[in-house]
């Protein structure tokens, strides 16, 4: 992918830095099109900033990135033997809070419901065997540029 890697909100930022650092990887997300991906012990999250306030309506930005960006990352994880669910999740560029909900297959939270949204769900790996899976991630990342 030549997407150049895009900043983050600040309140997305402060959301994934609340994620245990031993259970819960934060790796860049150009490498399947997204702005991060979160590798944890409750799976594999393709994360999308993009839009603005509550998403209504047919057309909502970025859902169509995030379903995009966490198929690859499916492929990605799989390859590399992780058995887990991958989700892709968007999240709105300002601050607006709403209730979070599922959009055509996509999990759509305000960014400061974020590090609950993820670390809320089961418990599918072991924090070593995430450490191992986001080590790989990054190498095939790599080799993919």
């Amino acid at each position: 992918m030549t997407n150049a890697p895009r900043s983050l909100p600040e309140s997305g930022a402060r959301e994934l830095s609340r994620l245990d650092p031993w259970s819960f990887h934060v790796l860049p997300g150009e490498g399947v099109g997204c702005d991060r991906v979160v590798i944890g012990t409750t799976g594999a999250f393709a994360v999308v900033f993009e839009g603005d306030g509550l998403p209504t309506g047919v057309r909502v930005a970025g859902l169509r990135r995030a379903r995009r960006a966490a198929r690859r990352l499916e492929g990605h994880v799989r390859a590399i033997g992780v058995q887990g669910a991958v989700f892709p999740v968007l999240c709105p560029r300002d601050d607006a809070v709403f209730a979070p909900r599922t959009m055509r297959g996509v999990r759509v939270v305000p960014s400061v419901l974020l590090a609950g949204e993820i670390s809320g769900r089961s418990r599918s790996a072991m924090p070593h065997q995430v450490k191992r899976a986001a080590e790989a991630l990054t190498r095939t990342f790599r080799q993919a540029r």
